[in-house]
């Protein structure tokens, strides 16, 4: 009977660590994802400029760069669970600024921590020790399944805030509910054992010099198609990233302690695993940015279907659909054929999605079922890639090794925006011509045959996972193997 109590309360302590990693992905799709429709009642409303508006989308991932390396490795070091109370109050009184306050601080610093608030590395750190290889996987899994549901309901959450008339700050409250959850589901949690975690110091030159050089790089990249790319403030950013990222780098060969160590790790699977993150923050923004554009473009354009920007954002609940498809093939396709295979199949099948989009001038139906193939093949690269990364991933730097997703999906995502949103001008006619999209789309394509070629030849066959319980026989002589 005590064994089985005992069982029954592990049972119930892992189920709450998935719960606190899912929704942990959840919230940062909601926090990311309702704001941009509210953007002119923003403006309208708060009297903020069209530079201020973008400094209140760029607070948070500004905030997000400076935090990643520095709390996953606070994590990884002193105990998960105790970083994750302290970033979910912040994480609570950044929304409760945001939705009170007045002009464009209170936005700007309430931004600026619900990105500081980088809760997922260490809801994976937590659930690391505790899980077998097998839950790893199916974790992992789930999360991309939930992050690909959440991510399009989020913008049509954004659209019907403002279609019902509701204040624009309700979606800071909307966030301060699932933290608030989150935080319950961290305060019920045990912390990280001490023998899963990192032996060593913190480098504090580590973490904030990547905080720097990326928050640098992001700070350029945004704003050079407002202020123009030979601006001093954005040759100045580019400047102080370049510099910052060289010290940086020779530090990180010479320390003892580096911020992201890959010893005793699976070093290809974690890497075409980052490979996977990096292609869909790169062609994710032809379906995020640019369709819905070209389904607003007036019909008088030849190819258009002049939707408001709320309609035009319905075609992306196709992605659920094709999400939950995804799902079932991805798993079948890592269990039976292992990762190179499904990668190189959903990468090839990707191919022919994004060069359908440049077709999808007919029936609108036909863009929702562009989308749903998106989701189906492409989506399931991401899911693979998070698959490979959380398998990869020590005991000791698992906060360290997923945060590392978040600053890929920042830089590679952040790069190719800048550039749609620069070469979606309108031409002679008042749009913008149909040319510039199938640009974009084809662009999206080849990106993907690169890849494809990669995975062909580098992906690995099978998924391991050296430092699951059920793997891992020893975690104090791996735990110090690693540092040796």
């Amino acid at each position: 009977m005590t064994q089985s109590l005992s069982a029954q309360a592990l049972t119930g302590r892992f189920t709450s660590l998935v719960a606190l990693v899912w929704l942990g992905g959840v919230t940062v799709d909601i926090q990311w994802g309702t704001l941009p429709p509210l953007v002119g009642v923003i403006a309208a409303e708060s009297g903020l400029s069209g530079s201020e508006i973008g400094w209140v989308f760029n607070s948070m991932m500004v905030g997000s760069a400076i935090s990643v390396g520095l709390t996953a490795r606070m994590g990884d070091i002193y105990g998960h669970r105790k970083v994750l109370i302290a970033l979910s109050f912040l994480a609570l009184l950044g929304c409760a600024v945001a939705a009170t306050g007045d002009g464009f601080w209170p936005l700007v610093a309430g931004r600026f921590l619900l990105g500081f608030a980088v809760t997922l590395p260490l809801s994976w750190g937590l659930l690391r020790p505790r899980a077998t290889a097998r839950q790893i996987r199916i974790v992992s899994l789930g999360l991309s399944f939930v992050m690909a549901i959440f991510t399009p309901t989020a913008l049509v959450v954004g659209g019907f805030v403002v279609e019902l008339g509701l204040p624009w700050q309700s979606v800071f409250w909307v966030s301060f509910a699932l933290y608030a959850v989150l935080l319950v589901l961290a305060l019920a949690s045990s912390e990280t054992p001490a023998a899963s975690r990192y032996v060593g110091r913190l480098n504090w030159f580590a973490s904030l010099g990547l905080g720097i050089w990326v928050t640098a790089l992001l700070v350029g990249i945004s704003e050079g198609p407002a202020l123009g790319w030979s601006s001093p403030i954005v040759v100045g950013s580019f400047g102080v990233s370049a510099v910052t990222l060289t010290v940086w780098s020779i530090q990180q060969r010479r320390s003892p302690d580096p911020l992201m160590s890959f010893r005793n790790m699976d070093r290809r699977q974690a890497i075409i695993g980052y490979s996977g993150i990096f292609l869909i923050s790169v062609v994710g923004v032809s379906i995020f940015v640019a369709l819905p554009a070209m389904l607003q473009t007036p019909t008088s354009s030849g190819y258009g279907h002049g939707l408001s920007a709320l309609d035009s954002t319905y075609v992306l609940l196709a992605i659920i659909p094709g999400s939950a498809l995804g799902y079932l093939w991805t798993r079948w396709g890592l269990n039976r054929l292992g990762p190179k295979i499904v990668l190189v199949i959903s990468g090839t099948a990707s191919i022919g999605v994004f060069l359908g989009f440049t077709v999808a001038n007919g029936p609108v139906w036909m863009s929702w079922v562009w989308v749903f193939g998106y989701a189906l093949a492409t989506l399931s690269c991401l899911t693979t890639g998070y698959s490979l990364v959380a398998a990869a991933g020590r005991q000791d730097n698992m906060a360290v090794t997923i945060g590392m997703q978040s600053i890929i999906q920042y830089v590679s995502g952040t790069i190719p925006t800048a550039i749609v949103l620069n070469v979606l001008v309108p031409g002679a006619g008042g749009f913008v011509p149909k040319e510039t999209f199938d640009g974009i789309f084809i662009g999206a394509a080849l990106v993907v045959v690169v890849f494809v070629l990669i995975w062909a030849v580098l992906a690995p066959k099978r998924l391991t996972d050296r430092h699951a319980i059920d793997t891992e026989s020893d975690p104090t002589k791996v735990r110090i193997a690693s540092h040796s």
